[in-house]
């Protein structure tokens, strides 16, 4: 059944025939006749009967009539909600973001776009798994990964990458101006992992160049704050994410070391299902994100 026909039929009988429903409509009679004659065939009973000059619609054709017009308000209904479904910031957006990354993420911005749009709720879910975006009911998701390995169900944006740089206190970056890569190794160093015993930096620096620092790190957590604050305290020279000092160095609790000589954590990206019928609220979200990246990471893109 043709949801068309039952609307022509509604139309012929709402103004009581086929040359009113034409004017009204725009629609022309014929076509307009050949809905109903299709809508008959298709339900097996005569819904109107028709003379050149009369037209009388039937017992069944009025019941049907009072259900085409339940089935068009419904119609309405729908074609209404999703048309605020497109023009309407507002919502729920659920957003999945790995522990790593989501130690760096400035909660500010994220608080700047909900005064933005005062009727977005927003959930950020913090885990260490893959998340499944659809079955799992996410809109979105943040990754952090060098070699991302790509699902074709999915859209991925890329937002820029995360970079390690050489920080220390001042005190302690006074003593390393003097410091080559290659003797880096000599100064206390702070890492993040549990590498009490031994530890590696693999450092690239501006011309390409890769330098292995080999170094037996006096503290040491799996925790980059806790490494941050040592390395603020003047324990000694750390590797940490840009993001997770940016305010350090910015306050010049913390010094740039060697500065020409970083490694990469690594590319952060969104994923999201689909560009085609995309909400506009997570629209907004990603496009928001995307213009915030060097804020809400506490850095330029690299």
């Amino acid at each position: 059944m043709d949801l068309d026909d039952l609307r022509s039929f509604a139309q012929v009988v709402r103004h009581g025939g086929f040359s009113a429903a034409e004017r009204a409509t725009g629609e022309r009679k014929a076509k307009l006749s050949r809905r109903v004659a299709r809508l008959e065939q298709v339900l097996g009973v005569r819904l109107i009967e028709r003379s050149t000059r009369n037209l009388r619609v039937t017992d069944v054709g009025r019941e049907i009539y009072r259900q085409c017009e339940t089935i068009a308000e419904g119609i309405d209904a729908t074609q209404a909600i999703a048309a605020r479904a497109r023009s309407q910031i507002s919502g729920n957006l659920r957003i999945a973001c790995p522990p790593g990354l989501a130690r760096y993420l400035r909660t500010d911005v994220f608080a700047r776009f909900l005064l933005l749009y005062p009727d977005v709720h927003l959930e950020m879910h913090i885990s260490s798994q893959r998340i499944d975006l659809i079955q799992e009911r996410f809109d979105a998701a943040f990754r952090v990964d060098i070699d991302t390995v790509h699902d074709q169900a999915l859209t991925m944006h890329q937002l820029g990458r995360l970079d390690r740089i050489l920080v220390a206190a001042p005190a302690v970056a006074a003593q390393a101006a003097a410091t080559t890569i290659a003797s880096l190794a000599g100064l206390p160093t702070l890492s993040v992992g549990e590498h009490v015993e031994h530890d590696e930096w693999l450092l690239m620096n501006g011309q390409g160049r890769q330098h292995v620092v080999a170094h037996h790190p006096r503290f040491c957590s799996n925790d980059s704050a806790t490494v941050r604050d040592a390395a603020v305290a003047g324990l000694g020279v750390a590797l940490l994410s840009s993001a997770a000092c940016s305010v350090e160095l910015q306050q010049g609790r913390l010094v740039h070391v060697l500065p020409d000589w970083r490694t990469s954590e690594g590319i952060v990206h969104v994923l999201f299902t689909a560009r085609t019928g995309m909400s506009p609220t997570l629209r907004a979200f990603i496009d928001y994100v995307a213009e915030s990246f060097p804020s809400l990471t506490g850095g330029p893109l690299a």
